[in-house]
This record gives structure tokens, C-alpha cells and sequence, in this order.
């Protein structure tokens, strides 16, 4: 059987540490490596990492000052001695037969994918998400969640997280991996239970949203800009791709920002993103995936319509009379 080993980052997570490691404990799978990975709690997170590893010989917990989670899965990565490498967060869970059943269909592929459900902690579903068979699916939730990679794959191509401390990591270490040309099966098991949790970093800080666009571009850029084969075999995905995260932090932020702020969101990222193109030998143009709801594409669209015929600041009054709270906390900050 070949070893799966399983990056747990931990940051203050004794409320779900148990149903996490145990889901782990308990997986159909055997030779499972479980490395749990405390990033300077200061709670009493570390004492329980301790317990399970003091009991269990297939888990090994570690410590560090907080680095954050892209530093924290690197770190991770450093200490994993399996042949197969997934993601679990703190506050999500496997279902038992998990492991197993990616593993049925892991040879000769360097990436599974499969689908994943969004609970609340009382366990009950608020959706369901299976991917649909295509390329674009590949790209389309750029998480690392439910998916699990082959060590030798992300070893050859030196593929990591990004160093700096980064809100939409996953963002960035998708695109890193769906670059390299690697060999993936996309799977419609459903098994990885993914927590709505009102505590969460992207729940608790929205400035890090608008304040990180511009790190995330940057650190897919760094990776594949060199990358010709990719960039001309892939323009529509990736110029969707680059729209995508551009044009869903926008409507996000709308909400958040007053008009002021989310204009400088917009000049700021969609300036960058035409750059790239221009370098990429991309033009500005409409583009459509049909696996994608009818309202994410045309939303994007109509930010490309808007661009080319530069009026980017009506938009952005528009998405502002729309859209803003003056009251949200997040306003002014």
C-alpha cells in the first residue's frame, strides 16, 4: 500500500482538534502518515497534538512560532515521508473511507480531485459540490481541498506555497500546480467536509481580501511566467482565471469598501492584470466557461466591457450605490 501523508495546520483549534484526528485515526486507508503542524497556538492546541502522538505511532506533531498557513503546509511538506500528500484544515473532517477511496484511483496520476460538502457543526449540509468532468474543472475551485497529489510531482517541480503570509494561498498553489502539466483524474466521490466557521480568517479580516489581490497575482505570475508552452496552450483558461479572482474579490468587496477604497481595487488590479496579458501576449477580451453560472460570467463580461470602453469608474459607483453598507464594521477600517 503506498503511504498517504496528511498536512494538518493547527492555530488555535482545540475546539475541533478531536473530530479532525479522530476522522484520521479512523480512515479505512492503513498507511496513513498524519503530520500535525502547530503554528503557535496559544491555546492548549499543542498539549492535545501531543496526546494523539503519544498513543498513535503513525502521528507526528510539530511546533513553530505563528508563520502563518502557506509557511505552515511548506513546513508540512518538509516533514512528509509518503508517497501521496493531501490537506486537511483544523476544522474540517474526512469521511472514513476518504483516503481510501482516492487511493483507488491514484496510480499513474499525479492530482485526484474530488468533490466536497460545506456543513455547519452540527454536521448538517448546506451544499454539495461535485466536479463536473472537463479541463476548466481543474481550475475551477482553486482549493486545496478534497484533492490529494503525488509527492514526486510537487518534488520535481519544486511547487510550494508562497512564502509571505497570504490570504487566497490556494488560489496561487493551484494555478502552481495545474501548470506543470500534471496528470489529473477528477473523481465524483464526495468526502471532505469542509466547516462554516464564523471564525474563520477569511470571516474575520476583510481587509486582507483587497490587500492581498495584488500578492496572489503576483506570486501565480513568478511561477508561470516563463512557462510559453502552458501560457499558449491555456490562454482562455488562464485569462478566465486571472478575470475570475479579479472580478469576484470586486463584487465581494463592494460591500465592504466605500467608493474611494474600491476604486483603488479596481485600477490598481485590473492595471496589473492587462500588464500581464500585454506580457503573456493576451488581449483584453470576453471570454465564457460554461460550467460556471450564468451570473459569474456575466458579470465578468460585463468588467471587460467596462474596461475596454473605459468607464471602470462607472462600475465601481454602480457596484458601490448597490452594494455598500455604511454601517458594516469592515467599512472604514
Amino acid at each position: 500500500m503506498k503511504k498517504v501523508s496528511v498536512i494538518v495546520p493547527v492555530y488555535n483549534g482545540a475546539k475541533f482538534i478531536k473530530k479532525c484526528l479522530d476522522c484520521l485515526i479512523n480512515q479505512t486507508y492503513q498507511n496513513v502518515e498524519i503530520i500535525l503542524l502547530d503554528d503557535g497556538s496559544t491555546d492548549n492546541s499543542l498539549e492535545l497534538l501531543k496526546e494523539y502522538e503519544d498513543k498513535y505511532d503513525n502521528v507526528f506533531s510539530y511546533t513553530h512560532s505563528n508563520v502563518g498557513l502557506s509557511q505552515t503546509r511548506n513546513i508540512g511538506l518538509s516533514y512528509c515521508t509518503g508517497d501521496y500528500v493531501t490537506y486537511l484544515d483544523v476544522d474540517d473532517y474526512f469521511d472514513y473511507d476518504f483516503i481510501g477511496k482516492y487511493m483507488e484511483v491514484a496510480d499513474n496520476n499525479d492530482i485526484v480531485i474530488g468533490g466536497y460538502r460545506r456543513v455547519y457543526e452540527n454536521g448538517e449540509s448546506e451544499f454539495t459540490y461535485v466536479h463536473e468532468i472537463s479541463r476548466w474543472s481543474m481550475f475551477k475551485r482553486a482549493t486545496v481541498w478534497a484533492k490529494v497529489y503525488k509527492k514526486s510531482f510537487l518534488d520535481s517541480n519544486n511547487i510550494k506555497y508562497p512564502d509571505a503570509r497570504l490570504y487566497g494561498e490556494d488560489v496561487v498553489y493551484t494555478m502552481r500546480c495545474l501548470s506543470c502539466n500534471p496528470i489529473v483524474k477528477i473523481i465524483d466521490y464526495v468526502g471532505y467536509n469542509n466547516l462554516i466557521n464564523a471564525q474563520s480568517i477569511t470571516h474575520q479580516n476583510k481587509d486582507r481580501l483587497i490587500n492581498d489581490v495584488p500578492k496572489i497575482i503576483e506570486n501565480i505570475n513568478i511561477f508561470i511566467k516563463n512557462n510559453n508552452e502552458f501560457l499558449k496552450k491555456n490562454s482562455k483558461i488562464v485569462k478566465y482565471y486571472y478575470l475570475k479572482l479579479f472580478s469576484n474579490f470586486l463584487i465581494e468587496q463592494a460591500e465592504f469598501l466605500d467608493e474611494k477604497k474600491l476604486q483603488n481595487y479596481y485600477s490598481k488590479n485590473i492595471t496589473d492584470i492587462k500588464k500581464l496579458f500585454k506580457d503573456y501576449g493576451y488581449k483584453l477580451s470576453f471570454c465564457w466557461e460554461k460550467s460556471e453560472p450564468i451570473k459569474v460570467n456575466i458579470f465578468l463580461n460585463l468588467v471587460v466591457l467596462f474596461e475596454k470602453i473605459r468607464a471602470g469608474r462607472v462600475l465601481v459607483k454602480m457596484l458601490n450605490i448597490c452594494f455598500y453598507k455604511k454601517d458594516n464594521k469592515y467599512g472604514n477600517s
